[in-house]
């Protein structure tokens, strides 16, 4: 049955399974409550082994998000659990009302669920989506379309008073659909969709330009004006010089600053021949929030430096040069684990 193997943050999947098919979305068959793993039995030359099915040994990475296929059409999608006294789900909300906004690369909300047992929390239908990095950029052309993309989408949140305050690496997507053409697994994205190790993958010079998205208004804030002042130590970068319980800072800095980092840590430090990007990154991370450029200031810094670049640098190769990041592609090898083996005579 369901739920013996599973982790604690999987087992509300299975409760909810049979409302969220009652609603339109069918969950992997791993959380249905009649689910029973498959065994397959591979033969060698002295011994049989068994194993899982590779579907039935991936969990799920991150509580409260889980992948499922809208029954109407088919499509593959994501549920996120948000939580109703939080400023995320209002601001999507917001948002999707300025869709006509060019610079509006919020990931777009398909549908919200009501749940059957609370009001703390809903559940956000969103489309399935991709970490924006993997497969890896091959000229500096795609990095600077990419990086346009999350600079407009902060302008554009900014204008709105909304600082997103998490805007790093696992919450900048990109619609994948051209250059994963396969598809992938949710819970394990170097896999295909049936959890075997693999994928066939595109290089982006080879596909239409990608399409790129901001997910994951968990902790942004919605606030009275760009001058406004949080508190709390939040979000995946942990290096913001001024996160404090105590001392009020300004969240509008520290998204600049992330997507600084991003810059630095994702793009000049991973990658061959992308040096160009250092100052900008250099002045959005500075450690006094003052002397670091508002989002208005880092375009103008950007545009600049992208003006000045020659026709041939944008379209020259650039390769992956920083070995730790290369184990986050897609590419990288991933051994087949071993559930059990049963010995048998030969």
């Amino acid at each position: 049955m369901a739920g013996s193997d599973l982790s604690g943050f999987e087992k509300p999947w299975v409760k909810l399974y049979h409302f969220l098919m009652y609603r339109g979305y069918r969950l992997r068959p791993r959380y249905d409550p009649e689910y029973v793993p498959t065994l397959v039995r591979k033969k060698r030359i002295c011994h049989e082994a068994w194993y899982h099915e590779p579907e039935d040994e991936i969990d799920i990475p991150v509580p409260g998000v889980l992948d499922a296929v809208r029954l109407a059409d088919g499509t593959k999608v994501v549920l996120r659990k948000a939580a109703t006294w939080r400023d995320e789900v209002p601001i999507l909300q917001k948002l999707k009302h300025l869709q006509e906004d060019t610079r509006n690369h919020i990931v777009p909300i398909l549908d919200t669920i009501l749940l059957p047992d609370t009001d703390e929390h809903v559940l956000l239908v969103m489309p399935f989506l991709r970490e924006y990095y993997d497969p890896p950029f091959s000229c500096p052309a795609q990095v600077i379309h990419a990086l346009s993309q999350f600079l407009e989408t902060l302008e554009f949140l900014h204008e709105q008073n909304i600082a997103h305050r998490d805007f790093c690496r696992r919450n900048l997507m990109m619609n994948s659909d051209e250059l994963v053409p396969g598809g992938f697994h949710f819970a394990a994205a170097w896999c295909d969709p049936t959890g075997r190790p693999g994928l066939v993958v595109r290089d982006r010079g080879e596909v239409p330009p990608v399409q790129y998205f901001v997910i994951d208004f968990g902790l942004s804030s919605c606030l009275p004006s760009r001058t406004s002042l949080v508190t709390g130590r939040f979000g995946q970068d942990k290096t913001v010089p001024e996160l404090s319980w105590d001392v009020p800072y300004n969240p509008f800095k520290v998204d600049i600053y992330q997507l600084g980092q991003v810059i630095l840590q994702d793009m000049v430090n991973v990658y061959s021949d992308l040096e160009f990007l250092r100052p900008l990154a250099a002045v959005m991370t500075h450690a006094n929030p003052s002397y670091r450029p508002d989002i208005d200031e880092a375009i103008a810094v950007f545009q600049k430096t992208v003006e000045e670049l020659p026709g041939s640098v944008l379209q020259q190769s650039i390769h992956v040069v920083d070995r730790e990041f290369g184990y986050l592609l897609a590419r990288r090898p991933v051994p087949r684990r071993l559930c059990f083996v049963i010995p048998l005579e030969c």
